[in-house]
């Protein structure tokens, strides 16, 4: 089977404090065997998934297309470390077809062999907690030694668990839906578990910080969801011009560097003067970004911090006295449980969610070093990219 490797150039070893991105590293394919489930320690309810689609996060990139600020495990030189040998990398976003499973006389599982999924790699059962405790609790072993082979979902076949998968169903939404569009609903899961926090936003005012691919699901949600403005935030214009696409209100671009004063009359003058209820960080959550948000929010609103945060090249995130005394309400969301991601691709099934808007291209995974490059160095106009293994 085909399956993606990072692959490190000789420069890329110069980069070790962490505070810059290297963009000389990159992914290769290699030829590997396809995985087996002979072994005798995997536990029951394994599954062996042969991926029908996956797609390119912002958070497995490093380069210009990457998040604003990602945390140590996601940089360059802990991906080397970590996953340089890790078959199919850092991919967590993919469907595919049970074609083999452990069986398991305790808990049988309602999912079978040629069942499609929504499946979790192992890869991302170590990254995210709560998919990792659901392994942990039902084998009573930590997950290191249950997959002590980590896979991700960069490849044509990938181990999973029926805890981490939901079935995908047979309809789809409209004639023209795609249904390999359904491997949207892992981005979607994520968003789902961050707009729970938000509340009712009926009738509110919601400034989205950040346009890429998970700030534009979030701004189609926003408006599922009933908020009166939603003003879409982003450096570049063909991102604003999917936000509308996808169901904004308004769109301000921003500039570097960034001027919040000027930046926050124009929100007023979108808002009959007033400042938003909401605004959502979808762009990496450094102190910059949040100081935007907060600026953005009237007294009293709230703040969602979605983006992922940064680690040693900043240590902390500042949050000023101003607004403390404004009793902002902060809040983060980071790793959801499965019900997430099965209200997702129920979503998607009854055409609440559109992926229409969402995915700019669409890549034979043949060609994924180039589909990673374009991903990675905003190329093209992209968005978000769908890999097809469907040629194989």
């Amino acid at each position: 089977m085909l399956s993606a490797y990072l692959r490190r150039n000789n420069n890329s070893s110069s980069i070790s404090d962490g505070k810059e991105k290297d963009l000389t590293a990159h992914y290769e394919l290699r030829s590997c065997p396809i995985p087996s489930l002979n072994r005798k320690d995997y536990p029951p309810n394994t599954i062996l998934v042969r991926t029908i689609a996956a797609s390119i996060c912002g958070s497995d990139l490093f380069g210009l297309g990457g998040c604003a600020s990602c945390p140590e495990w996601r940089r360059p030189t802990a991906l080397f470390n970590v996953m340089s040998e890790v078959c199919g990398g850092s991919g967590h976003e993919a469907i595919g077809i049970i074609v083999d499973m452990v069986p398991s006389e305790s808990t049988p599982s309602q999912l079978s062999i040629g069942q499609k999924v929504l499946a979790m790699s192992t890869a991302y059962m170590y990254k995210v907690d709560s998919v990792r405790e659901v392994i942990e609790k039902e084998t009573g072993r930590d997950l290191s030694s249950v997959y002590p082979d980590q896979c991700g979902a960069f490849a044509e076949y990938f181990i999973s668990h029926t805890s981490t998968c939901v079935k995908l169903p047979d309809s789809i939404p409209s004639m023209d839906f795609d249904p390999r569009w359904y491997v949207l609903a892992q981005p979607l899961g994520t968003i789902l578990h961050a707009c729970h926090k938000l509340g009712s936003v009926i009738n509110a005012n919601v400034a989205v910080i950040g346009q890429g691919q998970n700030g534009l699901i979030m701004t189609q949600m926003l408006a599922n969801m009933g908020a009166r403005r939603i003003i879409a935030l982003d450096l570049l214009d063909e991102r604003l011009s999917y936000s509308l696409k996808n169901k904004a209100t308004h769109t301000i671009k921003v500039t570097t560097p960034i001027n919040i004063d000027k930046i926050k009359q124009q929100v007023k003058a979108i808002n009959d003067g007033k400042l938003c209820d909401v605004t959502i960080e979808m762009a990496g959550h450094q102190s910059n970004t949040i100081q935007l948000c907060s600026n953005l929010t009237r007294d009293g609103g709230k703040v969602l911090l979605f983006g992922l945060p940064p680690d040693k090249s900043e240590s902390q995130m500042s949050i000023g006295y101003e607004d403390m005394a404004r009793n902002l309400t902060y809040s983060c969301s980071h790793s959801p449980e499965m019900e997430s991601f099965e209200l997702a691709v129920e979503l998607i099934e009854r055409g609440i969610c559109d992926p229409s808007g969402i995915f700019s291209h669409t890549i034979p995974f043949s060609r994924f070093v180039e589909a990673y490059q374009m991903a990675n160095g905003y190329e093209d106009g992209v968005i978000k990219i769908l890999l097809s293994m469907e040629e194989h």
